[in-house]
């Protein structure tokens, strides 16, 4: 109990996720099945952003463009599209008799962020990570295991590299700055 006093006395607090001055977010350009998406989603989720189908927000933006009032939640709105989503892995090292020694495993995302009406919020983006881990045929399911760990993990980094961006947007910048007018 002393060390929980001493610890809060001190401004101790654990990691909490960050605060966005959105609060819908649609995210479009991923594959069906993309852990990427799965897990930003759900960072985004845990941040008290509501992730929505993309569909929903197209569709309000063109009844606005057509004369109709923009709905109020689409001034808080963004889109994360997705221009490039991918994991490989390449060999780095070859042996005389061809046999892999060294794989580089590599994980590249690449995305811009929209504001409700469609405008550049953030141009794009790229985050790129690459480990290289020491190969042997001998504990090739090993290796694989041990790549495909190290593939969440990028993955998750990313993800959270992608949040503390989300994060500096502010609410003045939700809307589209408007034209001179002469």
């Amino acid at each position: 109990m002393a060390a929980s006093a001493v610890l809060a006395a001190c401004g101790f607090q654990l990691r909490q996720p960050p605060k966005m001055a959105f609060s819908t977010v649609a995210l479009t350009g991923f594959a069906g099945n993309s852990p990427m998406a799965i897990e930003l989603a759900r960072a985004l989720e845990d941040s008290g952003v509501s992730v929505i189908d993309a569909a929903v927000p197209a569709a309000a933006a063109a009844s606005a463009a057509s004369g109709a009032a923009a709905p109020a939640w689409l001034a808080s709105h963004i889109t994360l599209q997705a221009l490039n989503d991918k994991s490989d892995e390449a060999a780095v090292s070859t042996t005389a008799y061809s046999q892999v020694r060294d794989l580089s495993i590599r994980t590249f995302f690449k995305f811009q962020v929209l504001r409700g009406d469609g405008s550049v919020l953030i141009p794009p983006t790229e985050l790129n990570l690459a480990r290289d881990i020491a190969y042997n045929e001998k504990d090739a399911l090993a290796k694989q295991q041990e790549a495909a760990s190290l593939h969440r993990a990028m993955q998750t980094d990313i993800v959270a590299q992608t949040l503390r961006r989300l994060s500096t947007i502010r609410a003045g910048q939700l809307t589209a700055p408007q034209a001179a007018q002469p």
